[in-house]
């Protein structure tokens, strides 16, 4: 039980309320990279660039390179959605990824529980299904950056592939 009433000290008129009088709306940044080179076992942090500081949680959705899928020859993505903060011990994810015909793989990190990395092995430019060469590997917010972190598993250089936008709040 409260006893007394609490406000965020925000005051308006009962006739011009909005939604967005005591919260603000969540900004979207776009997050494209196509040519990024990485070396062998190395790591990339794309940065993006956010409006102010004040963001502490961002979802994302990104994309890898397009595969043809489904025997149509169609082009399909895989995927990954995730959740990011100013702690990026807190990000967790799943990803989608093809596995043969008709088959798909998803699977959920987390950061908490102690995983390595976030995503599949999805954001490289080569899209055979069998090619698997760079993973997110962490996430986070940084003062005005939204960080992603990606690692190259393979053996020798691959080009970084990755589209997608972020809300962040």
């Amino acid at each position: 039980m409260r006893l007394k009433g609490q406000t965020d000290g925000l005051e308006h008129e009962a006739l011009e309320v909005t939604p967005h009088d005591h919260h603000s709306r969540p900004t979207t940044v776009s997050i494209n990279n196509t040519t990024q080179s990485l070396p062998p076992g190395t790591t990339y942090d794309l940065d993006i660039t956010l409006p102010n500081a004040n963001y502490v949680r961002a979802k994302i959705l990104i994309t890898g390179a397009a595969i043809a899928g489904g025997g149509s020859g169609a082009l399909q993505r895989e995927c990954a959605e995730l959740v990011a903060t100013t702690d990026s011990a807190e990000a967790i994810a799943y990803s989608v990824r093809t596995s043969g015909f008709k088959k798909v793989y998803c699977s959920t990190y987390s950061k908490q529980n102690g995983d390595s990395y976030l995503t599949h092995k999805i954001f490289d430019n080569n899209t055979g299904s069998s090619n698997r060469y760079i993973a997110l590997q962490d996430a986070w917010i940084t003062g005005s950056i939204l960080r992603l972190r990606f690692y190259n598993f393979f053996g020798g250089s691959a080009t970084l592939w990755v589209k997608g936008s972020a809300e962040v709040y």
